[in-house]
């Protein structure tokens, strides 16, 4: 199987990415780690070296014979913190980062036991997309039951055809068909021998033994070296059941043979580019491109039954020309869709005037597919596709995609949609772009051969730059914490996006977080320091408020080093403030360092602005640790700074601050005379999430206090304006303080309708984001509960 083929197999099999939790042993997940890199685009060792140097702590250079070593499936153990900033410079999430980390910890851990109990169910998923071949299917199914079951040996099947027709599709179709049927359900076994793999060696029937025999349960220790013994604890194992092994892309008879078992009982499923004739006993299939009904058959299911019907001539020249290949009729089919006005034979004098030859069956990869639909486009469409390869993250917006080429917002789009009608982007999401695995891995090589290194590092400074405006803008829509440095000097950029209100800036956020995690990796990684610095800080109080404390202390280190880099003062100070947040995971000696840090560079450059965020930040995260004597001393000689610079919102934070302090002290008649200045301090500017906050605390003051019906109002009123600002969980924290005012009142029924509504609407969520918000609602101090009261000691 071709690596384009092995590529498309593992998007459609598991949505783009491989199951850590899938590896059986530690060389099971090194190719497990090494097919995550493919997924994503195949990055160089040494791009994703830069990448992954940047992650570690503390950071540092890491070289790429380093990192490509870590790839190598013959080692005996590898570096977990090497793991997890490998996953996560490849763009992963923070839960499967997790799963990384855990899978990787699992399978040392059973190597050092001995091995494990034995996973045996190890057959990819079926395709849902799987079409045609009914007539294959058939001839297998007949072909593998006529065999004699009993007469001594085991039935071996071949499909063989050439790369990228679909072998392996069928043969797990073949698969999950006769399992389904009830057969073979004591162990089913899968491999990718790479034997026709540009990338990776063939796998060695060795070591692919040793990892079929640890999944039967074989301890480490006990698992012989040499080959033939290996072969023969195989064949032992698997005596007396009715199993089987699907080995996938074999290069060779030699590869192949050892991995056979004996009992009459098993199953073997081969897929090979090549003849394996010399194989003894076996059920050779030869796998053809499509018929012309089947191909004919997927045209019509794109682009419509009517119109294939209507010029039937055109679509059998238009299948031939495709030879068959299943990509190509789909892309042919798609251009159909696009393009209503369209005759089949508008497509077929393209398909005629570009390079057909690429179509024919000797073609292995989908490559020629990409070429044709590439050199057919305009100038101004070629550039866009090559430029999009050096998009950060994974999507483009008409706005994002604007800048990078340096056009305007409607000519950005009009590429985009006329990539889409190509087929060469996709919108999984309306108004996102983005490759295909596959496609994007071509334009990264179209990038690097047709495009110049002076306008690839234009383009790129000129996206950088409208992602730091447009979150500097995002940010200050949701609300000023009363210090943040705007955009800098020298950093401009035509249309950034604008915000009407709190909620768009946060729906924003949320919908381009990767994107902008993947610019400041990326302006790290580039040398673009400044721009690294005020992306990641724009980015802090939307990961703070949706629970991202991690990704806060790993950017805001990249943006560390970018202040530093770049000589961003500011950047700098505001960076160290940040990593305060350390506090909040436990990091406590980190965190004073940090805070002492900032504190002497706030006070080198005579920023009092900045020393009153910094110390009600730290006043902050020292009660949230239960430092309260700490944290009162700090406040207090906040306050008066505060007074000083007289600025509304860092005036309220110190005052709630200070006022948290006293609640602490179990002094809240004391701790109401601060939180009523603060809101009265917020009340005289326009000013979202701080004082919705500061309203929310004189809620949870209220309710210590037990003046519910002062509690249930000033909760309401901080409900609206969470709302309006696109803050979920305060908006919902803030229903379970009315309830707890309700019911404090005795309305313990309006109270359960109150938490039920907030049910209600964490049930629609997504479920990983609902899980986010759960466990921060109980956490929360004012979380409505019936058997407890509220904590006057919490945190307002």
């Amino acid at each position: 199987m071709a690596k384009g083929e092995a590529l498309r197999d593992l998007d459609v099999r598991a949505g783009g990415y491989p199951d850590p939790r899938r590896a059986v042993d530690l060389p099971d997940f090194i190719r497990l780690l090494e097919q995550l890199r493919m997924s994503c685009g195949m990055p160089s060792y040494r791009t994703l070296a830069k990448k992954v140097g940047a992650r570690l702590t503390p950071a540092r250079p890491l070289s790429h014979v380093t990192l490509s070593e870590m790839f190598d499936p013959k080692r005996r153990r590898l570096d977990l913190d090497l793991v997890v900033a490998v996953v996560a410079a490849l763009g992963m999430s923070e839960s499967t980062v997790a799963q990384w980390r855990q899978a990787c910890v699992r399978v040392h851990a059973e190597a050092k036991a001995g091995g494990a109990s034995g996973v045996l169910r190890q057959l990819p998923a079926d395709l849902p997309t799987f079409t045609g071949r009914v007539r294959d299917l058939h001839e297998l199914t007949t072909a593998i039951e006529a065999a004699p079951e009993h007469g001594g040996t085991v039935v071996v099947s071949v499909i063989e055809g050439m790369g990228g027709i679909g072998k392996t599709q069928l043969a797990l179709r073949l698969a999950h068909t006769l399992v389904r049927a009830g057969r073979y359900l004591d162990a089913q076994f899968y491999v990718n021998l790479h034997g026709f793999d540009p990338e990776y060696p063939p796998a060695d029937p060795c070591t692919v033994l040793g990892s079929f025999l640890r999944q039967l349960g074989v301890a480490p220790q006990n698992i012989p070296d040499a080959l033939d013994e290996r072969a023969a604890m195989f064949r032992d194992r698997l005596h007396g059941r009715r199993a089987l092994v699907v080995l996938d892309n074999a290069g060779s008879e030699e590869q192949v043979r050892s991995l056979i078992p004996a009992d009459p009982g098993c199953l073997v499923l081969v897929t090979s580019r090549r003849s394996l004739a010399g194989l003894d006993n076996t059920i050779s299939h030869r796998l053809d491109v499509f018929s012309s009904e089947e191909a004919t058959t997927l045209l019509a299911r794109i682009a419509g039954a009517d119109r294939v019907a209507a010029e039937q001539q055109a679509a059998g020249e238009i299948v031939a020309l495709c030879g068959g290949l299943p990509l190509a009729v789909a892309l042919a089919g798609a251009r159909l869709r696009s393009r209503p006005a369209w005759t089949l034979g508008d497509v077929l004098g393209r398909l005629r005037a570009d390079r057909l030859d690429g179509f024919g069956p000797a073609s292995n990869t989908p490559r020629p597919v990409f070429e044709l639909s590439y050199t057919t486009l305009e100038p101004g469409a070629r550039q866009m596709f090559r430029l999009l390869a050096a998009h950060p993250g994974r999507d483009a917006t008409a706005e994002s995609a604007a800048a990078l080429l340096g056009t305007s917002v409607g000519d950005a789009l009009d590429l985009l949609e006329g990539l889409t009608d190509e087929y060469l982007l996709e919108q999984r999401r309306e108004g996102r772009y983005e490759f295909h695995d596959l496609l994007r891995t071509y334009a990264m090589e179209k990038l690097a051969s047709d495009e110049p290194s002076e306008l690839r590092d234009e383009a790129l400074g000129r996206v950088l730059s409208w992602y730091t405006v447009s979150a500097i803008n995002a940010d200050s829509a949701i609300g000023s914490d009363g210090y943040r440095p705007g955009v800098p000097d020298g950093v401009a950029c035509a249309r950034p996006a604008t915000f009407s209100d709190a909620a768009a800036a946060t729906a924003w956020f949320d919908q381009e977080l990767p994107n902008l995690t993947a610019s400041v990796e990326v302006a790290s990684g580039q040398g673009y320091g400044l721009l690294c610095s005020r992306i990641s800080a724009a980015m802090k109080r939307h990961l703070y408020f949706t629970g991202r404390l991690n990704e806060i202390i790993e950017l805001r280190l990249l943006g560390l080093d970018g202040a530093r880099a770049s000589g961003d003062v500011y950047g700098e100070a505001l960076a160290l403030a940040h990593l305060v947040t350390m506090a909040e995971l436990g990091r406590v000696e980190e965190a004073d360092a940090y805070f002492a840090a900032a504190l002497a560079k706030y006070r080198e450059v005579g920023d009092e602005a900045g020393q009153v965020f910094l110390m009600s930040y730290v006043v902050f995260c020292m009660t949230t640790a239960g430092r309260t004597q700490e944290a009162l001393a700090v406040a207090a000689e906040t306050l008066p700074i505060a007074r000083r610079v007289a600025e509304p919102v860092l005036l309220a934070s110190a005052l709630s601050n200070y006022a948290t302090c006293l609640h602490d002290l179990r002094r809240p008649e004391e701790a109401l005379e601060y939180v009523l200045e603060a809101v009265a301090a917020m009340r005289s500017t326009a000013n979202g999430l701080p004082h919705a906050m500061a309203v929310r605390n004189l809620g949870f003051t209220y309710l210590v206090l037990r003046r519910h019906q002062d509690a249930y109002a000033s909760f309401t009123e901080a409900t609206t304006r969470f709302h309006d600002a696109g803050d979920l969980y305060h908006e919902l924290e803030c229903v379970h303080g009315q309830a707890r005012a309700l019911h404090a009142q005795g309305s313990t029924p309006a109270a359960r309708d109150h938490v039920a509504g907030t049910t209600a609407i964490l049930d629609k969520l997504d479920e990983p984001t609902a899980d986010r918000l759960r466990r921060r609602l109980e956490r929360s101090p004012i979380r409505y509960d019936e058997r407890i009261d509220v904590d006057p000691t919490a945190r307002a």
